[in-house]
């Protein structure tokens, strides 16, 4: 009679944040549908932060539990939510989703098969966004638009990945309490790399590849709106955390309103960077 081999699934902990669009419409539901139902350890935190409250057959189910948040705290609220879902579950890892990224069956399989070790603060894919590769990048440097992109393999070097894709085991989730609620939604990815990196951890971008609707991508289609949230964010991370490369992204905020200026017809944008760059230039930091 031989041995029986019992392989361990990781405890996985979805964590996915909506904004006035319909779960059953995002990319990923009928991935999500599938593993909710057919994995015990895969858990799912919807957090909805849409007007409206939404009902979907999914809810219902015992390792789905669904937060509706009309005041749109934005993601960090979410994934400190997530946080604490992990905690009660005593989870494995966390996994940060948007709506706008298309997950597969791969790569939720890896996840949920992977060895977790120690000095991993963080497993990432590699996420493309209308054909070119956005995440992850090496931000040793300044992170701009040539910044030198990593292949598959573990980094010691500083590395930041956006939010959604990023998998995080529960010891790094422990180590920085929370999220930071600094950055509500803009640069929050930022922080959460900076603080991996704090902590010595080294992070492994996983031979995956994801596809993300990336919405700021291009300057000349941003709502104004966003487009402050996005560069108050800037500001508040390299005047408070990542200071080394403040001046830096001084000297970068007069280059792209000048390149803003050339090609941006939405005149607010180039001007909301001009006034960002005068004020950080009249405060000397």
């Amino acid at each position: 009679m031989g041995l029986e081999v019992f392989l361990v699934e990781n405890k996985l902990i979805i964590t996915i944040v909506m904004y006035q669009t319909e779960f059953s419409q995002t990319p990923s539901y009928d991935y999500l549908k599938r593993i909710m139902t057919g994995k015990k350890s895969a858990y799912l935190l919807v957090y909805d932060n849409s007007k409206k409250a939404q009902e979907d057959e999914l809810f219902c189910r015992e390792n789905v539990r669904y937060i509706h948040d009309e005041t749109n705290p934005g993601l960090a609220e979410a994934y400190n939510a997530g946080s604490q879902y992990l905690q009660e579950l005593q989870g494995d890892l966390l996994l940060l989703l948007d709506q706008d990224t298309l997950i597969d069956e791969a790569y939720l399989e890896t996840l949920l098969g992977l060895e977790l070790v120690e000095e991993i603060g963080a497993y990432v894919p590699i996420i493309s966004s209308h054909g070119r590769q956005i995440s992850p990048v090496f931000s040793d440097r300044y992170v701009g638009g040539k910044s030198e992109l990593p292949e598959s393999g573990v980094y010691s070097q500083r590395i930041m990945s956006i939010n959604s894709g990023t998998a995080i085991p529960q010891k790094t989730i422990q180590s920085i309490g929370q999220f930071s609620l600094d950055f509500p939604l803009d640069f929050l990815d930022h922080w959460l790399f900076w603080r991996i990196h704090q902590l010595g951890k080294k992070v492994y971008v996983l031979d995956h590849h994801l596809a993300h609707d990336l919405s700021v991508l291009d300057y000349r289609t941003i709502d104004s709106k966003r487009y402050d949230s996005i560069i108050q964010g800037e500001t508040l991370f390299y005047q408070k955390y990542d200071q080394d490369k403040f001046y830096t992204h001084r000297r970068h905020l007069l280059l792209r309103t000048l390149k803003q200026f050339l090609r941006v017809k939405n005149r607010k944008i180039w001007r909301r960077t001009f006034l960002e760059y005068r004020s950080l230039l009249m405060k000397g930091k």
